[in-house]
């Protein structure tokens, strides 16, 4: 599953919360002893959250996720979490989350960044005369524009193969 492996992807401490949210909400009395009924459907509730939403707290917790994910998903977890998506709310929650971040991923990948002085080359030939001629003075080369990558929009979320398709162009 997709969320196993977002899950997977970060040291935190909540990365081991999904096995004992498992036991809690199918049965809330494990280890403890619920004196009111209000108690076990607390435990209960509060695991089927964590189980839900586990995987949205940590993706939102990890810097640059596309790139930690990309290479640890395989075809398979892609198709099975886009078909989810279709039918659970909060997997398509977390499918935009993703998207979203594909979207702003290409969007600063396209961006035309000016040279810096890195770029440009210090040093002093015998045949220059006038090093200063540039300085501020002159109409400056106007920079080449990169080829431009297309960015990445989804208009319909429930498009089964776009959504895969896309998944799988960011994540493999």
């Amino acid at each position: 599953m997709l969320e196993d492996k977002i899950i997977g992807i970060t040291p935190s401490r909540f990365s081991n919360l999904k096995r004992p949210a498992t036991i809690a909400a199918t049965r809330p009395d494990t280890c403890v002893k619920i004196e009111n009924k209000s108690a076990y459907y607390v435990i209960k509730d509060c695991a089927d959250i964590t189980l839900k939403y586990l995987p949205h707290f940590i993706y939102s917790g990890i810097k640059d996720p596309i790139s930690k994910l990309r290479g640890n998903v395989v075809e398979d977890d892609i198709k099975d979490f886009a078909k989810r998506s279709l039918k659970e709310d909060h997997t398509q929650q977390l499918l935009r989350l993703i998207l979203d971040d594909i979207s702003r991923r290409d969007i600063t990948f396209n961006v035309n960044h000016p040279s810096s002085s890195a770029d440009i080359d210090f040093t002093l030939t015998g045949e220059e005369t006038d090093v200063y001629g540039d300085y501020d003075y002159s109409d400056p080369i106007p920079p080449q524009p990169e080829e431009e990558k297309p960015i990445t929009t989804i208009t319909n979320i429930t498009d089964y193969d776009a959504v895969v398709s896309i998944l799988t162009s960011a994540l493999l």
